[in-house]
């Protein structure tokens, strides 16, 4: 069992004032709808860390000057259905503030954000959703469930969240006729045909956002399945990684990140790509973060 996040010992960070990232695994896949594994990612991320370098060269820092890391134990995963989940998981969190305590959770389907969601909404309310992925996750409900992985985003909808939504290329025409509707207003969505240029696309994220406080929802088939084999639905047109890292460098400084999950990794025999690519994304998401509070 891999327990430290990059292979970084919390204990040798003690008395130092480093921001602290709760690693949170939850390894479910209740509602997985095509291809399955998601209940194997959480684990395959924690091994690959192993093997990232945590030095970025681009910003001339190491991770481990940015922050420490402590992983919880992996979350039990019920079997009775994702409400119980979710109900699991709220006990859970009642331990935690929402105001000061930043959760990078490791997926498991999409559907386990929904009590992350809920909780940074607690401390606050002018949220925004900032969503990396294939499909639009609005439907009302999938496959006779409404906390399916296919409705997180209208689940987030109720809690009145605004969300910024990239690289979406499947979508039904519910869905389509929805964005219409928002767009703009309390919606933003780029779609993987029409992406702008990453210093664009951070310039009109960082106007939508504004003053609030952000919360990143990875779901890693948002990527190109070129990159990013291991996952249930895989859609072609996707993100590349250098669009991607582009996005986050210009994005930042910017609004407040209180707390991120990355979601959809089912792990293939023999090809560790995946969980790499995966790794490497939540180290750029927090380099140039942290990093950047810092300037």
């Amino acid at each position: 069992m891999y327990i430290h996040f990059f292979d970084l010992d919390p204990d040798e960070k003690q008395g130092q004032a480093l921001p602290l990232i709760y690693v949170w695994p939850v390894p479910y896949q209740g509602t997985v709808s095509f291809g399955y594994g998601t209940k194997d990612g959480p684990e395959a991320i924690l091994k690959a860390s192993y093997q990232i370098e945590t030095y970025d060269a681009r910003l001339d820092v190491d991770i481990e000057d940015l922050c420490h890391f402590i992983t919880l134990p992996f979350q039990r995963t019920n079997v009775a259905g994702p409400e119980y989940l979710y109900q699991d998981m709220e006990n859970f969190l009642s331990r935690f503030d929402p105001k000061k305590d930043f959760f990078l959770t490791l997926g498991g389907e999409h559907s386990i954000s929904f009590p992350l969601f809920k909780f940074y909404t607690r401390a606050f309310q002018e949220l925004v959703i900032l969503q990396i992925d294939a499909h639009a996750d609005l439907r009302q409900e999938y496959e006779g469930s409404r906390f399916s992985h296919a409705c997180i985003m209208a689940r987030a909808r109720e809690l009145g969240l605004r969300i910024v939504q990239i690289g979406i290329r499947s979508l039904c025409q519910f869905e389509a006729e929805y964005i219409k509707k928002h767009q703009g207003h309390d919606l933003l969505t780029f779609f993987a045909w029409d992406l702008p240029d990453p210093v664009h696309t951070a310039r009109i994220c960082r106007e939508f956002i504004g003053q609030n406080p952000v919360y990143i929802s990875f779901d890693v088939d948002g990527l190109d399945p070129a990159i990013m084999p291991g996952t249930g639905t895989p859609e072609p047109g996707g993100i590349n990684y250098n669009w991607l890292s582009e996005l986050w460098f210009n994005f930042w400084p910017g609004p407040k990140l209180v707390g991120m999950d990355i979601c959809e990794l089912a792990p293939q025999p023999y090809n560790v790509v995946s969980e790499s690519v995966a790794v490497k994304c939540i180290f750029n998401i927090l380099t140039n973060y942290l990093k950047k509070q810092q300037e």
